[in-house]
């Protein structure tokens, strides 16, 4: 049973970072509907409370992402072999699936269906290849995703040039599993 609620509980974790990935389409999409909240008849209205609940749930989830990484810690070791640069990745990410949901229109029920349909698909995508690093929300608060040793990637808010020393001089840096190669460490801790 302790096992079935570590997964449980590590499956909940990963879909609170997948949803805090998309934070700044959140704020996007608030701003760019925010001149349509009047205008729109009583029939609508519901529709736009449901909306608005819904953006304030996704953007709360996001802020206890970024809490729970600012306060997790971890005392498991990683040796650093190889260490790798971050990459564009969270502008592709940005780019590919943040940028074209911004285009949808509330009134289309059909769009509002498909792009429902969408992101659920990212998210289940996002979770099963384990690509919990791509969090624009963590990059623009000093976290960044470094891969190390070609097969584990770190997210951190250690600079790269203080992990290049750690490699250099053989010192091991300490933090914790979000899943089987991705591993968080705080400079609190090392």
């Amino acid at each position: 049973m302790a096992i079935k609620n570590t997964i449980i509980k590590r499956y909940i974790v990963k879909w609170m970072m997948f949803i805090s990935s998309y934070f700044p389409l959140y704020i996007m999409l608030l701003i760019l509907h925010f001149d349509k909240y009047d205008s729109i008849c009583e029939i609508k209205r519901v529709k736009v409370i449901i909306y608005l609940i819904v953006m304030i749930i996704c953007i709360s989830i996001s802020l206890v992402s970024l809490v729970f990484l600012k306060v997790s810690s971890g005392n498991k070791k990683l040796i650093i072999n190889e260490l790798e640069r971050p990459d564009d990745t969270i502008i592709s990410y940005m780019m590919t699936y943040i940028i074209p949901i911004l285009t949808t229109d509330l009134v289309n029920r059909g769009e509002i269906i498909v792009n429902i349909i969408l992101f659920l698909l990212i998210g289940y995508l996002y979770i099963r290849l384990n690509l919990l690093y791509l969090n624009p929300l963590w990059s623009i608060f000093g976290y960044l995703a470094y891969r190390i040793n070609s097969d584990v990637v770190v997210i951190t808010n250690i600079n790269y040039n203080e992990l290049k020393l750690k490699r250099n001089s053989n010192k091991e840096i300490y933090g914790f599993y979000i899943a089987n190669d991705i591993f968080v460490a705080q400079r609190k801790d090392n």
